[in-house]
């Protein structure tokens, strides 16, 4: 008897300690929990996020001077795609010039990241490589019609198409996985909003 009412108060106190244990374990847990739940809307993503990442394929790609070379030499940075369908003009000029100011807008982050000009036409490949001159830092390859399947798979344009939507801009993670995805008349405020986050939040490329 006398034993059972000395064990009664130590069983009390560790139950009181273990409450409190825990009672502490969710004040500290709960604004980690909370970010999990609840995102301000101010932190969104401003491209539409691809979920899962779609890993590319591995193929080859024609580079300017007629040889080939395997697309993922290229991975190791993060790296805007964008298709061109035909001749490089004004509108990809353009395009070319707001994709390369938001990479030097990221300071001296600005070398993990590229930017891959693919055309769809290899016949244009030819004034596509004359922007690579003026801008050394943009790559330029072409994708034949035989590639340009296996592609579509990851960067696809919708029912009927056989080849990649060159009517969006294309963000590929240093891996090689599709991550996100923009129209192309995207303002480049949410480029460079976007891929600053990621850039603070990753270690990789």
């Amino acid at each position: 008897m006398t034993s059972q009412m000395e064990g009664s108060p130590n069983r009390s106190a560790r139950n009181r300690k273990r409450w409190t244990l825990v009672a502490l374990m969710a004040l500290f847990l709960s604004p980690v929990v909370a970010a999990w739940l609840w995102t301000p809307s101010s932190f969104r993503n401003r491209g539409d996020l691809v979920n899962p990442p779609r890993p590319l394929p591995q193929i080859s790609v024609l580079l300017p001077d007629g040889n080939r070379a395997a697309l993922d030499s290229t991975f190791g940075r993060w790296t805007y795609f964008v298709f061109i369908p035909g001749p490089c003009e004004d509108a990809c000029r353009q395009l070319a010039s707001t994709v390369e100011l938001v990479r030097m807008s990221q300071g001296k982050n600005e070398k993990r990241i590229q930017l891959l000009m693919l055309s769809l036409n290899p016949a244009e490949l030819d004034s596509l490589a004359a922007l690579t001159e003026e801008a050394p830092a943009i790559k330029a390859f072409a994708v034949d019609r035989e590639q340009q399947g296996a592609l579509r798979s990851v960067f696809g344009a919708g029912a009927g198409s056989t080849a990649p939507d060159p009517s969006r801009i294309y963000l590929v993670d240093p891996m090689g996985n599709l991550m996100m995805s923009y129209p192309a008349d995207s303002d480049p405020k949410n480029l460079r909003k976007d891929i600053g986050r990621l850039l603070r939040a990753s270690r990789i490329g």
